[in-house]
């Protein structure tokens, strides 16, 4: 990656840093303002990676911009495939900056550990205290429905629906029922 970005002027400023690529494992994502940088970078990195005989999957290479640009990539003469959503080290990343499906989708993997059956066993257990079932619920749940939320862009709808999540959580350890009477 070194010797693709050796020379190459491109990059933007993100929380005062100048970015140009976020690596992880073997996962690369490159960051550009411009398609015609994008497609300069892309193409160094194709060239320096058969140089060393390592080839960029083209099925698994897509690209993202913001909602309602398009931008067209190119391989090897192979057009890469655009899209609006993907999945980025357990988080959705999505086009329009909205992180409304991710927050949904782990407020759901957080009530599914919370419904887990070992875990419903100490909801109903009797001989736990409550405040012990409060801080497994913070211990177990939480970190599960809360996993990557610092990169979550919070609207006001999305915002009341984590209150809600936790309500349902002590609810549950409680073992009441919300009906119209308990209103």
């Amino acid at each position: 990656m070194r010797e693709a970005l050796d020379g190459f002027i491109g990059s933007i400023r993100i929380g005062g840093r100048m970015l140009s690529n976020l690596r992880f494992a073997d996962d690369i994502i490159l960051i550009r303002s411009s398609t015609a940088e994008l497609q300069d970078l892309v193409s160094r990195v194709d060239l320096i990676g058969r140089k060393y005989n390592m080839m960029i999957n083209i099925a698994k290479t897509k690209v993202m911009t913001p909602k309602d640009k398009n931008c067209t990539i190119k391989i090897q003469n192979i057009m890469l495939e655009q899209i609006t959503t993907f999945p980025c080290l357990g988080s959705i990343i999505s086009d329009n900056t909205s992180s409304k499906a991710e927050i949904r989708s782990r407020l759901n993997k957080g009530q599914i550990a919370g419904a887990s059956i070992n875990i419903q066993c100490i909801w109903k257990s009797h001989s736990i205290p409550v405040n012990t079932k409060v801080r497994l619920l913070r211990s177990l749940v939480w970190p599960v429905a809360t996993y990557g939320c610092e990169s979550w862009t919070i609207m006001k709808k999305d915002e009341q629906c984590i209150p809600a999540f936790e309500m349902k959580g002590l609810r549950q350890i409680m073992s009441f029922l919300y009906s119209k009477e308990n209103k």
